[in-house]
């Protein structure tokens, strides 16, 4: 009885640890990340820049932002994280994109952002034109006339126009994607997976730096 324990507790340690090594061996490139050619710039010095492309209307990106939030209380200190919201060059995709950066000029997007993705996705939302928009965001205590401006204002504009630059450069054909420094094009996983990724390629481009972990 005694050695079939002992049998047992052996094949527990085998198990985890085979499970350990399948972990660091999950991610595939050309399969789960791929490499962004020709590579961009990414972070300066021992800076990391991490940028994710979300569509507000993708059910992907709204499963994977409970997982995201948690992902930032916890990143090291040197990773920089943007968000960019993807256009694909649809007036609908626009109109969403042009509001996430008129809101973040407003200094109101961190307070919307997930109001929007759960207006869209748990209320059934149609949120594809401004007009709708604006009646969606003053429920929300958002001044229309600041909205308004916001919208027409150069920064936003830049900031659109930056945005579709990006997701070219990056070759961004899919929501939710991740962009590991300017390196490495992150998709097609969901959730905590996306985001453990996110973090073994962090510490590949690390290592290929010379970067130290903070």
């Amino acid at each position: 009885m005694k050695k079939c324990v002992i049998l047992s507790f052996i094949a527990l340690i085998l198990l985890s640890l085979s499970s350990a090594v399948l972990s660091e061996q999950q991610f595939e490139e050309d399969l789960h990340y791929f490499s962004i050619i020709p590579e961009q710039p990414g972070g300066e010095g021992d800076r990391v820049q991490i940028t994710e492309f979300f569509l507000y209307t993708c059910p992907h990106c709204y499963q994977l932002e409970p997982h995201l939030e948690a992902w930032l209380k916890r990143k090291p200190d040197n990773v920089d994280f943007d968000r960019v919201p993807a256009m694909f060059n649809r007036e609908s995709m626009m109109v969403q994109g042009n509001t996430y950066y008129a809101l973040r000029l407003m200094g109101v997007a961190d307070q919307l952002h997930e109001k929007i993705f759960a207006a869209i996705h748990e209320n059934g939302e149609v949120l594809d034109t401004q007009k709708q928009m604006e009646e969606f965001l003053a429920q929300n205590g958002v001044d229309l006339d600041a909205y308004r401006k916001a919208m027409k204002s150069f920064a936003v504009k830049t900031q659109a126009s930056r945005a579709s630059k990006l997701a070219e450069r990056y070759d961004v054909r899919a929501v939710p994607s991740i962009i590991v420094d300017g390196k490495w094009r992150a998709t097609g996983l969901a959730g905590d997976a996306m985001m453990r990724l996110t973090d073994y390629l962090i510490e590949k481009v690390k290592a290929e730096r010379g970067i130290v972990s903070k």
